[in-house]
């Protein structure tokens, strides 16, 4: 298990979307935040 998926609401498949946008560690996901985060997703894979 990576460090993504041990916070709450984050299983593989979100561990790997984030990680597809370049989000690798909790620190740049507090960073940019939860929704730009899934702006970026959407963007990336309009079936999120």
């Amino acid at each position: 298990m990576s460090e993504l998926t041990k916070l709450p609401n984050i299983g593989a498949k979100l561990e790997e979307q984030l990680n597809q946008i370049g989000i690798i560690t909790f620190e740049e996901l507090q960073e940019i935040g939860s929704k730009q985060a899934w702006l970026k997703i959407r963007a990336y894979d309009s079936s999120a």
